[in-house]
């Protein structure tokens, strides 16, 4: 998770100072037809630490070139975490990434929620939950109603219960040590980025080595805390971080931000073991960071700061990003977005 805090984003900042400027207009507006046209809700939630916001963009896979937010939401956090936006509580969970406040005295890295998410534009988190040694790493169990939240300094996830009625008093309610397998780490590996699939009750865990841990059956045994090995890994990746899926065609999608590419894995619940990574979509230009799949309109939302890529039928594309069929791009038009989080919302 380190790459998320400080050396990624100005690595990331120094790239595109050579490439497109660091300036509002990262590229061109895309020379492709803005189609298919989405119908209904379709709001996609960015984190960005150069201004400590959360962004919110409606009608987000419609957008093409230069955008503004329709919603803001200040964080005060200049570290590049998840966001999570679940729709039918209208809840929005942002873990920050290293300690910046404190509580009792004692500095903790806060869980930022906003409730009844969509009337709070502009508004500060309604709930401040302390919490030490966080990632910024996080993924939710709306089944189970837990909120899962890395540690910084080893495989553990803190699962905090009753998450959609979290308080600022909140405590994890259960510690789970993950048991992830990987020559490609120095020290203990840990996850770099969480995705729960509530559809089969499953956890993906990217590690900063080289392997995605897939452990079943997580989120109704994790309120007994205790140890979890991986049940299969997926392995010959480069510091896999971003994940995004499709549970209706049980797709996995791994970003490689050092490889420039996604490798998109089909059979992502029984893959175990080795891959040729014979499926990539790949030349982004600083990313890809984090990720996003809407299964309402399947399309893949992908953070590449300074910009975010809407590619549809991310299941059958690959190659140049540029050049998949009606792929869509937008960059902020106020400020330069550089961070990780995405988070996409079909109801509202």
């Amino acid at each position: 998770m380190n790459p998320r805090v400080g050396a990624c984003v100005f690595a990331a900042c120094a790239a595109i100072v050579v490439l497109v400027g660091c300036n509002n207009s990262p590229s061109t507006t895309p020379a492709v037809t803005p189609t298919p046209v989405t119908t209904g809700p379709d709001t996609l939630y960015v984190q960005d630490g150069g201004s400590k916001t959360i962004r919110a963009y409606a009608h987000a896979s419609n957008l093409n070139g230069s955008a503004f937010p329709s919603a803001v939401y200040p964080t005060s956090d200049v570290s590049n975490p998840d966001v999570i936006f679940y729709e039918p509580y209208n809840i929005l969970f942002y873990p920050s990434a290293y300690p910046s406040q404190t509580y009792s005295g004692v500095q903790s890295t806060p869980i930022r929620v906003w409730t009844a998410a969509t009337s709070k534009n502009g508004q500060n988190p309604d709930v401040m939950a302390a919490y030490n040694d966080g990632a910024g790493t996080a993924a939710y169990d709306p089944v189970h109603d837990l909120l899962f939240v890395a540690n910084v300094d080893g495989p553990k996830v803190q699962v905090y219960a009753n998450a959609h009625l979290m308080t600022s008093g909140s405590l994890p309610a259960a510690t789970v040590t993950l048991v992830i397998t990987d020559a490609g780490v120095v020290g203990t590996p840990r996850p770099q980025e969480l995705y729960y699939d509530a559809l089969h009750d499953r956890l993906f865990a990217s590690d900063e080595g080289s392997v995605v841990a897939v452990f079943d059956s997580f989120g109704s045994t994790a309120l007994g805390g205790g140890v979890r090995a991986a049940n299969r890994q997926i392995i010959g990746l480069y510091s896999p971080d971003g994940l995004a899926y499709s549970p209706a065609n049980d797709t996995l999608y791994i970003g490689e931000i050092a490889r420039r590419q996604i490798d998109v894995i089909h059979n992502a619940s029984t893959f175990n073991g080795g891959t040729s990574h014979t499926q990539v979509i790949n030349t982004f230009v600083t990313g890809p960071t984090g990720m996003a799949y809407d299964g309402a309109h399947d399309f893949l939302f992908v953070y590449d700061p300074l910009q975010i890529w809407m590619i549809p039928a991310p299941a059958v594309a690959s190659g140049n990003v540029n050049n998949i069929l009606n792929h869509h791009q937008f960059f902020d038009a106020s400020t330069e977005l550089v961070g990780f989080g995405l988070s996409v919302d079909t109801v509202h």
